[in-house]
């Protein structure tokens, strides 16, 4: 897709092109593709290489909701669409199929799940599901007047892991002072996603032959 300004500048000089301008513009494009050896498939494959990203949380006080809401706009600002849901509203069937998951989880009483976290928890903990399609990280909150500090994070990142899924950032457990390092862990987060769809410079780059003079015809 052309940027504005080009595209402009393009509707600018075919309109203003005759019929047989117009044919001598399409036989050179074609010939600029047909070089490149790029295809209608590969560009639409390109087009559609957007990364995505899924951040659930599990919240008793909202804290992890609006970190996950916060971390989404910051992702939507570096091109990535994040989708962002409560562990109780997220339908478990699709977890096997989620690329990048990033899970935001905060630990009360003796070291339990939030109550809107609970069937996530334990959907992870009794089911053999394969995750092996999953790359994700875990932010825990916690309070570490507490001697089980983080276990919920502790324990969702580890079964993720038994579970086939590729841990991308370590575990980052947050203490009630939570925001520096919450922010940090998500800097890595979007790193490492757009890294890994980011091509070569050079990639399907278009080779643009010289322009030979034509008689033109009016």
């Amino acid at each position: 897709m052309l940027s504005e300004n080009k595209l402009l500048i393009w509707e600018e000089l075919i309109g203003k092109a005759s019929a047989t301008e117009l044919a001598w513009m399409n036989g050179y494009l074609n010939a600029l593709v047909k070089k490149s050896g790029v295809t209608e498939t590969s560009l639409i494959v390109e087009q559609k290489a957007v990364q995505k990203l899924t951040i659930v949380y599990g919240t008793e006080t909202g804290n992890a909701k609006k970190l996950a809401t916060n971390f989404a706009k910051q992702a939507k600002a570096k091109n990535i669409l994040a989708k962002v849901i409560g562990m109780d509203q997220y339908k478990l069937t699709d977890l096997p199929n989620e690329e990048y998951l990033m899970a935001i989880v905060s630990t009360h009483g003796e070291g339990e799940p939030p109550a809107a976290a609970l069937n996530f928890y334990q959907h992870i903990h009794q089911q053999q599901i394969s995750l092996q399609k999953l790359k994700y990280s875990v932010l825990a909150l916690g309070d570490t007047s507490y001697p089980l500090f983080c276990k919920t994070g502790e324990e969702m990142d580890e079964r993720f892991t038994k579970l086939g899924g590729q841990r991308i950032v370590p575990l980052q457990k947050c203490d009630v002072e939570y925001e520096i390092d919450a922010n940090n862990w998500f800097d890595n987060v979007l790193k490492l996603v757009q890294a890994s769809t980011e091509k070569p410079n050079n990639q399907n780059k278009l080779e643009v032959p010289p322009v030979k003079k034509v008689k033109q015809v009016f």
